[in-house]
């Protein structure tokens, strides 16, 4: 649609993609997100993924007054539109297991912030180079490592930068990124 193709970049917008299951621990993210919105009111979280949370999810933002600054997007299963919201986003934040999805934010140049789950973070994100690791199920450590990226948006753009170089030098770029380099000379064409 016109509107996800025209998304303005923000450094202030954070995004996760996963099922919304309870262990991807979505809800921790939003908890967190909650955190930092009075000291960042034009923050924005999106939310792209379905599953069985969503209405919890939906209703957690609700209870804790940011619904305006959470969005969800349901499952976008068009790369297009995953792409513009990917590559208008500042940072992205695994905030429960899976780790996929590093790999595309990576991609799209964002730093990421994960706790270490499974090993797959441990590959691709180094703290202090190219993301932040807050501890297991620690909202409040979650909300400080948002609050380090967003108050300084060089920093995160640094690792979001070294993100890409870890993906273009390191990781076989063939494996991850097929589907979506078109997508991304498709938005590159558009801004």
């Amino acid at each position: 649609s016109k509107e996800e193709s025209s998304i303005e970049k923000s450094d202030h917008r954070v995004i996760h993609v996963g099922r919304l299951v309870k262990w991807k621990r979505t809800d921790l993210l939003i908890n967190a997100f909650s955190q930092i919105v009075p000291t960042f009111p034009d923050a924005e979280l999106v939310i792209v993924g379905d599953g069985p949370e969503l209405g919890n999810l939906k209703r957690q933002a609700t209870d804790l007054g940011i619904k305006e600054q959470v969005r969800f997007t349901g499952a976008l299963y068009d790369n297009k539109a995953m792409a513009s919201y990917l590559s208008a986003s500042a940072i992205y934040v695994l905030a429960g297991m899976g780790g996929l999805s590093i790999n595309d934010a990576m991609t799209f140049g964002l730093p990421v912030i994960c706790s270490v789950c499974d090993g797959t973070e441990r590959d691709l994100v180094t703290h202090g180079r190219n993301g932040l690791f807050f501890e297991e199920g620690n909202e409040d450590d979650l909300a400080e490592k948002l609050y380090r990226l967003l108050e300084d948006p060089s920093l995160a753009s640094r690792m979001g930068e070294e993100s890409w170089r870890i993906i273009r030098d390191e990781v076989n770029l063939d494996t991850v990124a097929d589907r979506y380099i078109n997508a991304y000379k498709h938005i590159l064409t558009l801004n």
